[in-house]
């Protein structure tokens, strides 16, 4: 028989009724007593799995399970064989020897196109009926590819996914973009969530943090993104949603898709304690070859002024020193995990520590994190369930500056004839200019590398609490709330003799310091409820989901700068002059409120439609402005389970599908009020900053469309994801790119 659940199709080994047997299936004439079996149906991380089909062998009857994965099944005879099956998962069979059956389903490889996905705010969705482009990354492929943060490890395993690095100095910031940028000066990363909770992923940015905000620059002062403090060992999967259709109701932070993480809460049975641990060595390649031949000079003549030619013959004899590799050396990172986990079918608990220690290929840089975490759920009754999760990350990391500014680049400039390693001069204070060397526009990285200090520390928590409520089989109400929050320090020095004319620094002059202190505060709360039914005779699934959101982010940056130090090798803001010492504090806060809902519906596990629509209301709008409705709607079909497809065996899989979606975006803080900073015009006082208020601001608008299809052909032997998509931005809001 063939039986309709949740949207999927079900197929029971056949049951035959001879003419001297029941309805029942029993044979005529045998009196079997009745009993009941119950049990719950787990996945291998101890979710609940909802919607398995639980059926009797030899028997015209099955049950499924409900949001809890709890059932309740009749039985006759003494050991019926209950079978339970589940789209995407290896099918079970159990002796019902017993009044209490617990199941474990393991996914199954094969069945690509049915595996479960998780979508917005912790929702399961099989992949069959989803019609905007989803990919699933394993956990396994995030620990097996040696990265030391999951973002850098998804490069190469997403499709349509850029992953760009600042560099490859530990704890590196990273940029990544699905599909393509759709705003000018706003936010182009994808939303991060943790558990349902939004993640902080910002970088901080020295031109706007710093009280010097003249004196560095993105591009050659690179600080962590705060991505980098997740320990990736506590993912169990992720799932990739890159059309703005699949991710509209997280709203206008997931214009550019979203990133969905779910962490590991442990499994129920007998406690165990895991321990792992990795070690890599690192070394640069690829470093241009220098010449050997020539001194520095032009047209032939050796002058040693001239960096950017080439002079004449070096004499025979003359020694040459690779300065490159001077500034570099063999780079290590250790890495170590601790986790115990156990429970009950009622509770479970896992609790992790991680340490990582990375000395980069650049001498001085280093790169520390600390993870702890602490996660649960609990079955309170048949009607209540609880999942909270608490993370701590603490990093710290040693620096060099990059590009124009870097080490490396000082070292290509610098005299292959002089050995750049000796960067003191013979006082053994001074930075060492290069020998037949005078003019003063050379500066030795070795000195920047070991007296100048670029830093910074995190201390941050990720937490959040989930309470699910079944009133009925087909009703559910869930409610989160999460906070993440963070306190950082930022801190950029130079040395007094870190400069072009050293000799000409007097005592109590030169040197510079900055420091911020960066506090961010995420505060979010998610309440969805939703109903789920079967009709015409369990061929249509219909799924009715509602929600109300609140999001808050707010920073707060208190910075100080100073120059001129006392004491040449003291790091402090306390070690400048007053009189050049300086402070800035900014804060900022938005907020966002939202109702969202959702229909979707499937028919014969062949056709699939979902309509979704959210309205956002943002404080960084005006309010004349500041409410904005947006829809989506996917379309899937399952070519192959059309009856002349069905077994095919040339094509074993193909799902068409569609999308098309509009996502709000609402413009960053101070953007519709006057930002004040202070002048250095004559009588002080302040000034308006940059970019000057717009009383008029409309929010962003990204509309996409999306075709494509996914296939298995020749018993799988051969995978394709094509799509085609289509972005437009409309109403974009330009601010300064500083």
């Amino acid at each position: 028989m063939s039986m309709l659940v949740a949207g999927f199709l079900v197929c029971y080994p056949g049951s035959y009724v001879s003419a001297n047997a029941d309805p029942s299936g029993e044979p005529a004439g045998v009196q079997q007593t009745e009993r009941t079996v119950t049990g719950t149906v787990l996945d291998v991380q101890g979710e609940p799995l909802t919607g398995v089909s639980v059926g009797v062998q030899g028997a015209n009857r099955g049950v499924v399970t409900d949001v809890n994965g709890r059932y309740s099944i009749q039985v006759q005879g003494d050991n019926p064989i209950l079978l339970f099956t589940y789209i995407g998962y290896k099918a079970v069979t159990a002796k019902a020897d017993k009044s209490r059956i617990d199941v474990t389903l393991e996914e199954d490889a094969q069945a690509l196109g049915e595996v479960v996905i998780t979508a917005e705010f912790g929702l399961k969705r099989v992949a069959r009926s989803v019609g905007s482009s989803v990919q699933n990354v394993k956990a396994s492929d995030i620990l097996d590819s040696g990265r030391d943060n999951f973002i850098t490890a998804l490069q190469g395993r997403v499709s349509g996914i850029n992953v760009v690095s600042s560099g490859g100095a530990p704890g590196a910031s990273t940029t990544v973009t699905l599909r393509s940028m759709t705003s000018l000066s706003g936010n182009n990363q994808p939303l991060y969530v943790v558990d349902g909770v939004p993640m902080n992923n910002s970088s901080f940015n020295p031109s706007r943090g710093f009280a010097n905000i003249d004196q560095y620059a993105s591009r050659d002062l690179d600080f962590s993104s705060r991505g980098n403090d997740f320990n990736p060992e506590d993912i169990e999967s992720m799932t990739i949603l890159k059309g703005a259709a699949a991710a509209a109701l997280y709203g206008s932070d997931a214009s550019n898709g979203a990133i969905i993480i779910t962490t590991r809460k442990g499994s129920p049975g007998q406690g165990k304690v895991s321990y792992s641990n990795s070690f890599r060595w690192d070394n640069a390649y690829g470093i241009p070859e220098r010449q050997t031949k020539y001194l520095n000079g032009a047209y032939g003549v050796t002058n040693f002024y001239n960096l950017n030619n080439f002079g004449g013959l070096a004499p025979e004899g003359t020694p040459f020193y690779d300065n490159v590799a001077a500034v570099l050396q063999t780079g290590l990172t250790k890495k170590h995990n601790v986790s115990v986990e156990g429970g009950t079918e009622k509770l479970t608990l896992r609790a992790t520590a991680s340490f990582t220690d990375q000395v980069g290929v650049v001498k001085s840089t280093d790169y520390t994190r600390n993870n702890l975490s602490l996660a649960g759920k609990s079955q309170i009754n048949k009607w209540l369930r609880f999942e909270a999760s608490m993370q701590y990350a603490g990093t710290t990391n040693n620096k060099a500056r990059k590009g124009s500014s870097g080490p490396l680049y000082y070292a290509m400039r610098w005299p292959i004839f002089d050995n750049m390693e000796n960067y003191l001069d013979s006082d053994g204070i001074h930075m060492r200019y290069p020998e037949r060397y005078v003019d003063g526009d050379l500066i030795n990285p070795m000195f920047q590398l070991f007296h100048n200090k670029y830093y910074d520390e995190s201390d941050r928590i990720i937490s959040n609490a989930t309470a699910i409520i079944t009133p009925t089989k087909k009703t559910f109400l869930r409610a989160q709330i999460g906070w993440d929050v963070g306190a950082q320090t930022f801190e950029a020095s130079e040395h007094p003799y870190w400069a072009t004319y050293n000799y000409n620094v007097a005592p109590g002059k030169g040197g510079a310091y900055n420091m911020s202190k960066a506090n961010f505060s995420d505060k979010s709360m998610n309440i969805l409820g939703g109903w789920e039914d079967k009709l015409l005779n369990d061929k249509l699934d219909i799924q009715v989901h509602f929600g109300y959101h609140q999001l808050e982010n707010a920073v707060a940056n208190l910075s100080s700068y100073g120059r001129n130090y006392a004491v040449l090798d003291l790091v402090s803001i306390n070690n400048t002059e007053p009189e050049t010492q300086t402070g800035a504090k900014r804060t900022t806060k938005r907020r966002l409120q939202a109702l969202s809902g959702e229909i979707a519906l499937g028919y014969n596990s062949m056709v699939y439609v979902t309509l979704r629509a959210r309205n956002d209301w943002s404080s960084t709008l005006p309010k004349a402005n500041n409410e904005y409705f947006y829809p989506a709607a996917e379309f899937s079909f399952v070519a192959t389970e059309l009856p002349f497809l069905k077994d095919n065996q040339a094509v074993s899989y193909l799902k068409l599908r569609g999308a098309v979606a509009q996502v709000g975006k609402d413009a960053s803080p101070l953007s519709i009020s006057p930002e004040l900073i202070p002048t250095t015009w004559s009588g002080g006082g302040y000034k308006y900053d940059f970019t000057g208020p717009n009383l008029t601001l409309k929010p962003e608008m990204t509309t996409s469309n999306e075709i494509g299809f996914d296939g298995r052909f020749f018993n799988d032997r051969i995978n394709a994801d094509f799509t085609y998509f289509n972005t437009h931005c409309a109403d974009q809001i330009v601010k300064d790119f500083l």
